[in-house]
């Protein structure tokens, strides 16, 4: 199938998918197009995979860094890997099938192509791409994402894998000889989750061979693949306005010249390494970084950077700073496009957002463009250059083109309505749909350009979904709808909807039922007046297509449905000449005409294949079938030219109609409705009548008359209230429109009422919500009981609401009778439950029973003290109160069983559960009793107060009675409760807290009448009333009768006392006396009043003083209770940091084993390694003593045969042999370049394929070409002679070139064989520090089980100590520091360690001694042979012709060289080199005896190693045994001993020394003070207060 078609260009490019192909070329793609850029010149070139031949499709692409090549991997399952030359764009090799897919293929610097490949092995396979050979493949399981893969720059490169789920680095080296090759893991380095953001492109291999990551933070590190670790090297250091810019974030890692470029979105940095570190040389500081997707640097220097979208720009460097340059520029993403029938040039007018541009269609260059803000959709005229553009903002914009080269707007229409989402365009009217799914009708207008609205649609489409819809002749306007209009888009349609209208105002609307749901709709494009309209529909979830017709009846005929090839259910179509269709599967185009079909559209072709999957929104052909152009989901524009389309056609299958001979659609339902255009309701005028007019003048003036009245109103309201401002609400006139106001007004005002209540109570339940969240865990907040007028308080303890009793099914509770009853049961129900266990004998024999040894032991110490300790259970409550029995001796001791993670926690939880709750809620129990007699006595005092008031005022009326002074009432004091006595005042806030500032003027307010009121519904207004009323009839007082005067007799008002009757008199006297004994009670009551004064402020101080002593006395027990809870829950900490401390260095003595058979693997296999490579290093060695052997033969044979062949030529010939071209050093500075270049050389026809060579070397082989010509001939030579010479000169170049190939794989071996002896020193290092660092955590483990952190509690001068778990009373133990044991350990240790090097010492000088000794011998002896030598050569004799040989040996020399044969001393050093080689093999086998001697003695020592350990902790134990303290203790007692008997010796002596001194001054103070202070004696023992008097002393009333 020839699918084939030829790229044009795409608008956008794939992001990050930039890559180098060769040094001058960049390469971009987008899905299965390759775009090449030359950057030197800008040329543009294409490439496209679509075909068998070309490839199908592209899955993974890379590109060589040296050689113009570039590979991918076909996306089909088990796929081939095509390499292809640069830019002839043809195949160079292709590597076959070898696994299921690909995630990542990898160019090496030379001729190796890595790949790793998919689910579920994900295997990596190296190939030689020259040859199309496989040469390893390896399991690798590690799921690798794509840029997941990093090659080393060396000849012999390190492969690298990143395992992104583990977040870790595996490293592996490609191991090669002649015949074989390994790929051995040397490395696996876990970097963390401070890589997470960056792993897309977070590592790369240096200058120098090393690998470099950066995290996060923008960090450049080392990864040390020996030793599995992360070096620093660089960090970025940010001034402090950018302190931002160092949060976590993403940053890229590139290899740029001889340093590395660390980049993110807002800075780059250029570091080279220089002294050892790293150090910035440029950077790059520019918003644009933002958009950069990813940076790549080429073998000339240069650095380029892909910007979103695509575009290409060169880092430009200034100094110390940089900055981009834009290169290759890319287009934007596209909306829509259309193509312009009123135009003659080959271009299409497409819609970005902020502009609608014109584009040549070959080569994508941008003829002109015109801004259009807000731009979303776009639709163009059958015929005319104009297309019209909706916004998001409602706008319709109007373009007209004049040409391709020139642009205008000429109309904007204002639609006030939301974005418009879709339009149709056809002749004078235009459909748009809005963003709320509304259809409105625009009238167009062209001389001059003009748009108008018309009608609008919306009212007619409420209810049902609008799926598409087609403007068409007529006009008339097709709807496809779908009656759910719940549906979600994109949906599809199951009615036809047809609405037409003309110049008689009616909109007619016509109701299709269709056969089938359609996803799509298309209409035969406008070719002059349209008689009948041809409609094409795509069925929901099918091939298939249906074809319709409307014609001048307004009837729909179905005419036929046809199956398409496609792979998949069609999504779109678009009918132009021909019919195209689209699926995610491929785009396929349908002939209306053809010479295979009857029919139309019943042949098709395809014009694109997708293997991967993609979603086009619009397709067209255009231009008679020579473009092709797609618009995909992602705004991506592409642009094809299409081949021939007459070949590789297809037939369709048409499907039955349900009727043969006659298809009609049925009309559901046809409806008229006029309606009037939008513009003629704009237009309408109004005609008014003079009645109209008069109307009008009439109500103006009872405005005018209301608004005089209002006037006057509201300066009465100024004059009476003062107010200036504000709005006044006072009407006063009977009006029936005011009064239908006023009922709104209520109504209005009845709503807001309701409002406020509804808001009230949303706010009452909003507080009362946040006080259930904030005591949802707690029964309350910790509030407190304060003392009154004093400083004493205390607090309750928060409890949770609810108790969490899912820990007790995780935890099973040892040693606990029944505590699932206890746990959720009442105390009453435990103290039955105790009785009943102490009236059971059978319950305490088992208790006793249950007792150990140890137990039984520490009874009959107790016994025989006299004492016994009472059996208890640590969390059965068996006494009163819960503190008494946490404060029992017995539960002072930590316990020695409890090891495991599991008993400490299910400790932890019965103390919680069984001890610390109950004795919470017991404190909590009287604290609330405290609360309540607080309350009580607030409330006494109060009380009291009033009775103090009423006395005071009583007191003050009777002086005023008699005629006496009054006084002022003192201020009584009043006690409340503080803020956090009451859990309401810490949540609320009162109104009094929040500052309010009421800037308008206070209204007038008429108090008297409100005071009346207020009187009226005071407390003691109706009783008063009543006694007055009554007169005393209900009750009499005698201290209210005593108030009132006694009535002046009428007599004495009008009589002088002598004018007096013996009856004024008697009556005169009566009065007196009454007056008397009047003032008598007033005096005895205001004597009364003062005495209960005295009585009640006594009363109130008592009050007080009850109630601080008992706040005192719960202060005290709060502070017990606390101390109790800190010292058991201390106790319960401190085992636990115990065991976690052994837990911790368990784990970590078990992380140091897992990491020493970690090294000893590493150590094996890097062994392996050298061994492997010592192998390939002896090959290598034996191939170039091979090649020199060779090269001398030919150098031989030149010399000694074919020189003889042209004596006369001699000299000439060897000058020719000799010549070469003459080269840079380092033209040949690979193997690879080396051994193509000997393959050159030597002429043979080779199977391989050629590899691309550089340009010198292709100059040397031209140079050797032209060299070797007939015309270099010398005169004396034949033709026959100088071919031979030829060939023979170029087997000597080849044998040099190949000697060079060999000595640089003898460099690489023997420098990789260097460093792979560095990395396993360095394992080997880290393998003593791991050991080293094991023991010492062994040892650290064995102090913490020594010495472990005991809790003492000190009472009555005794100490109680945890010993095995067992209370004793130790009363000589001497408790000492862990710090003191480990000082005086050290002393010893330093006092042995000296013994032991003083011993040394000695013995090394007397192995000195000995040495010299022996060596004294050894020179006797040699004196003694040497005595003898001369002995025995002074009696040899020497004959004369030897001694001639000797004094002529350099002739004798020279003349036997002259009648050697040739070779005979090559053939001796082979003999001699045979021995040696014979000799070191001798020693070799030695060596590996001894060798093996010493792993035995090394396996032996460290047996007696173990050995000696044992030993060693068996006596540390002995020693932890031993009761060293108890030695130290009484030796240390007895001292302290005599230092308090010398002490109170000391003080004896000086108390009687000053005795009489101060017994002197006590009697002369004594004498003093009586005469001072006569009655003032010491205060008596009863009357010290039991509290401290500054918490008792009340505030004096």
């Amino acid at each position: 199938m020839n699918i084939s078609s030829t790229i044009c260009w795409c608008n956008v490019w794939d992001k990050g998918s930039i890559v180098n192909v060769g040094p001058d070329v960049l390469a971009l793609r987008n899905g299965n197009v390759i775009k090449f850029v030359h950057m030197q010149t800008l040329a543009v070139s294409y490439f496209k995979a679509e075909t068998v031949a070309t490839g199908l499709h592209i899955s993974v692409f890379a590109g060589h860094n040296r050689f113009p090549l570039f590979a991918f991997a076909e996306v089909v399952l088990r796929p081939h890997i095509y390499i292809y030359k640069y830019p002839e764009m043809v195949k160079f090799s292709t590597i076959s099938p070898h696994m299921i897919n690909y995630n990542d293929i990898r160019f090496c610097e030379n001729d190796l192509l890595v790949g790793v490949g998919g689910y579920p092995d994900y295997p990596i396979c190296v190939f030689n791409f020259r040859t199309g050979s496989l040469m390893l493949e390896q399991v690798t399981n590690v799921p690798t994402v794509a840029r997941g893969l990093c090659v080393s720059n060396s000849n012999l490169p390190t492969i690298v894998q990143f395992h992104k789920q583990e977040m870790s680095i595996l490293c592996y080296e490609i191991c090669s000889i002649e015949k074989e090759s390994k790929l051995h893991q040397i490395s696996y380095v876990e970097v963390g989750k401070d890589y997470l953001k960056s792993c897309e492109n977070f590592m790369c291999f240096g200058d120098d061979n090393n690998l470099y990551v950066v995290n996060d933070y923008g960090e450049l590190f080392q990864v040390d693949i020996a030793c599995f670790l992360l070096k620093t090297q660089w960090k970025p250091v940010y001034l402090r306005e950018d302190l931002e810019h160092s949060a976590a974030r993403p940053h890229a890692l590139t290899l740029h010249r001889m340093g590395l470029l660390i980049s993110n979105n807002t800075h780059a940095f250029y570091l080279k390494k220089k002294a050892g570190g790293y150090s910035v040389e440029w950077l790059i500081d520019q918003l644009r970084l933002q958009d950069i997707n990813r940076f790549v640097s080429n073998q000339n220097g240069e650095i380029y950077a892909e910007q979103r979208l695509g575009s290409i720009a060169q880092v430009v460097v200034d100094g110390s700073a940089a900055s981009l340059v834009d290169v290759v520029p890319t287009g934007s993403p596209v909306i829509t496009f259309r193509v312009l029938n009123g135009l003659k040039d080959e271009c299409v007018a497409v819609l970005h957002s902020d502009r609608v541009a014109i584009m040549d269609l070959a080569k994508g260059h941008t003829l002109c463009e015109v801004p259009v803000a807000n731009a979303c959709a776009m639709h163009s005229h059958r015929s005319l250059a104009v297309v019209i553009v909706g916004t998001e903002d409602g706008r319709l914009c109007m373009v007209h083109f004049e040409k391709a080269t020139v642009v205008s707007v000429t109309f904007e229409l204002e639609t006030n309505t939301l974005a418009v989402t879709a339009l149709d365009f056809h002749d004078n009217w235009l459909v748009f749909k809005d963003q709320a799914k509304g259809l409105h009708i625009v009238q167009v207008e062209y001389r001059p350009h003009k748009m108008t609205a018309y009608l609008d649609l919306s009212e007619h489409l409420k209810q049902v979904f609008v799926h598409s819809f087609l403007l068409v002749e007529g006009p008339r306007l097709i709807v496809a709808i779908h009656r759910d209009a719940k549906i979600k888009l994109p949906g599809s349609a199951t009615e036809l909807w047809i609405f037409n209208w003309g110049k008689d105002k009616r909109l007619h609307r016509r109701e299709y039922a269709l056969p089938c749901p359609y996803v799509s709709f298309c209409v035969q494009p406008p070719i002059g007046r349209w008689s009948q309209i041809e409609i094409m529909g795509v069925a929901l979830s099918s091939p298939n297509f249906d074809q319709f017709l409307l014609n001048e009846k307004e009837e729909i005929h179905w005419l036929a449905s046809v199956q398409t090839p496609h792979f998949g259910y069609i999504l779109g179509a678009m009918l132009t000449k021909h019919l195209v269709t689209w699926s995610v599967g491929g785009i396929v185009v349908h002939f209306r005409q053809h010479k295979r079909a009857r029919k139309p559209f019943m042949v098709c072709r395809f014009l694109n294949l997708a293997f991967v999957p993609e979603n086009p929104l619009r397709v067209r052909e255009c231009y008679n079938s020579k473009y092709l152009i797609i618009l995909l989901s992602n705004q991506n524009l592409r642009v094809v030219r299409l081949p021939s389309l007459s070949d590789c056609v297809r037939e369709n299958v048409e499907l039955p109609l349900s009727k043969e001979d006659y298809n009609v659609l049925e009309q559901i339902n046809y409806k008229v409705s006029p309606f009037v255009p939008i513009t003629l309701k704009k237009e309408t005028k109004e005609e008014y009548t003079k009645a109209d007019l008069f109307k009008r003048d009439k109500v103006f003036s009872m405005i005018g008359e209301f608004a005089a009245k209002v006037t006057a109103l509201i300066d009465y309201d100024i004059s009476v209230t003062g107010k200036t401002r504000g709005v006044f609400k006072k009407f006063c006139f009977n009006y029936k429109w005011l009064d239908a106001l006023t009922d709104e007004a209520h109504k209005l005002c009845t709503l807001e009422r309701a409002s406020l209540e509804r808001a009230i109570e949303d706010q009452s339940r909003i507080r009362d919500w946040i006080m259930q969240q904030v005591t949802r865990e707690a029964v309350s907040i910790n509030y407190k009981v304060r003392s009154i007028f004093a400083d004493a308080n205390f607090e309750s303890f928060s409890m949770r609401r609810k108790p969490d009793m899912v820990e007790f099914d995780k935890y099973r509770f040892y040693d606990l009778e029944d505590h699932i009853r206890m746990s959720m049961g009442s105390m009453e129900d435990m103290e039955e439950f105790i009785q009943q266990q102490r009236k059971s004998p059978a319950i305490k024999a088992a208790v006793h029973d249950h007792a150990g040894q140890g137990d039984a032991e520490m009874a009959g110490e107790e016994e025989h003290r006299g004492g016994e300790l009472q059996e208890l259970k640590p969390f059965v409550v068996e006494g009163p109160s819960v503190y008494e029995h946490m404060m029992a001796p017995v539960f002072q001791l930590q316990d020695k069983n409890l090891v495991t993670s599991n008993q400490l926690y299910n400790e932890t939880c019965k103390f919680r559960y069984y001890l610390n709750d109950p004795l919470k809620q017991e404190f909590n129990k009287l604290f609330h009793e405290a609360q309540t007699l607080k309350q009580d006595t607030i409330d006494s005092v109060l009380s009291t107060n009033k009775v103090l008031y009423k006395i005071y005022d009583n007191m003050n009326i009777m002086l005023r009675l008699l005629h006496m002074d009054q006084f002022e009432p003192p201020d009584l004091t009043v006690p409340a409760l503080a803020k956090d006595e009451v859990i309401k005042r810490i949540m609320e806030v009162d109104d009094s807290e929040i500052k309010a500032i009421n800037r308008r003027r206070r209204k007038t307010i008429d108090t008297g009448g409100k005071k009346g009121r207020l009187l009226l519904w005071s407390v003691e207004f109706w009783s008063r009333a009543l006694i007055v009323m009554m007169d005393g009839v209900l009750e009499k007082l005698w201290e209210e009768e005593i108030k009132k005067d006694i009535p002046v007799p009428e007599f004495m008002l009008k009589k002088q006392p002598h004018e007096y009757s013996l009856e004024d008199q008697k009556i005169f006297r009566a009065y007196e006396e009454a007056v008397r004994q009047l003032e008598e009670d007033r005096r005895k009551y205001l004597r009364i009043l003062t005495e209960n004064e005295a009585k009640t402020l006594d009363l109130k101080s008592k009050q007080i003083l009850k109630l601080n002593q008992r706040v005192a006395e719960l202060m005290i027990l709060k502070l017990k209770y606390d101390f109790a809870l800190k010292q058991s829950r201390l106790r319960l900490l401190t085992v636990e940091t115990i065991n976690f401390t052994r837990v911790h260095i368990r784990k970590r003595i078990a992380m140091f084993r897992k990491d020493f058979d970690k090294l000893n693997d590493y150590i094996r296999r890097y062994g392996a390694l050298l061994e492997f490579w010592e192998r390939g290093l002896a090959d290598a060695k034996s191939r170039l003593e091979a090649q020199q052997t060779r090269d001398r033969a030919i150098e031989r044979y030149f010399r000694s045969t074919f020189l003889n062949t042209v004596p006369h030529a001699q000299h000439e010939m060897t000058k020719l042999f000799k010549k070469r071209p003459k080269l840079p050093a380092k033209v040949f500075n690979s193997v690879l370049i080396c051994m193509e270049t000997s393959h050159k050389l030597s002429g043979k026809q080779s199977t391989r394929i050629a590899f691309p060579l550089p340009k010198e070397i292709q100059e040397f082989l031209a140079y050797i070409g032209e060299i070797d010509a007939p015309k270099n001939c010398p005169p004396q030579v034949d033709a026959k002679s100088w071919e031979s010479f030829i060939k023979l000169r170029r087997q000597k170049m080849e044998s040099e070139v190949r000697l060079k190939a060999v000595g640089y794989q003898l460099a690489d071996g023997q420098g990789y064989l260097a460093s792979i002896a560095k990395d396993l020193t360095a394992l080997k290092d880290s393998k003593n520090v791991t050991q080293k660092s094991s023991e010492e955590s062994v040892q650290r483990y064995l102090e913490v089980m020594r010495n472990m952190t005991l809790q003492l509690t000190l009472t009555l001068g005794q100490v109680e100590v945890s010993v095995m778990g067992n209370a004793q009373s130790l009363s000589n133990t001497v408790l000492m520091h862990v710090d003191d044991i480990n000082e005086v350990n050290r002393l010893i240790q330093d006092a042995g360690n000296k013994k032991i090097k003083a011993m040394q010492r000695v013995a090394i000088f007397r192995r000195q001694v000995i040495f010299k000794e022996w060596e004294h011998k050894l020179q006797k002896a040699n004196i003694a042979y040497l005595k003898y030598m001369l002995d025995a050569i002074e009696k040899c004799k020497v004959s004369m012709e030897f001694l001639n040989i000797l004094r002529n040996w350099e002739k004798v020399k020279a003349e036997r060289q002259k009648f050697m044969v040739a070779g005979a001393i090559e053939r001796v050093v082979e003999q001699k080199i045979a021995a040696f080689k014979r000799h070191i093999e001798r020693i070799n086998l030695k060596i590996d005896i001894v060798k093996a001697n010493t792993l035995e003695i090394k396996r032996k020592s460290h047996a007696i190693d173990f050995n000696i350990e044992r030993i060693k902790v068996d006596v540390t134990f002995q020693n932890t045994l031993r009761d060293t303290m108890m030695e130290e203790k009484r030796d240390r007692e007895q001292r302290e001993r005599m230092s308090q008997i010398k002490a109170h010796r000391q003080l004896m002596d000086n108390v009687r020394r000053h005795y009489a001194h101060v017994l002197e001054l006590q009697t002369i103070l004594e004498l003093l003070r009586l005469r001072t202070y006569p009655t003032l004696g010491p205060p008596l023992p009863h009357c010290h207060p039991p509290v401290p008097e500054h918490i008792l002393s009340p505030v004096p009333p």
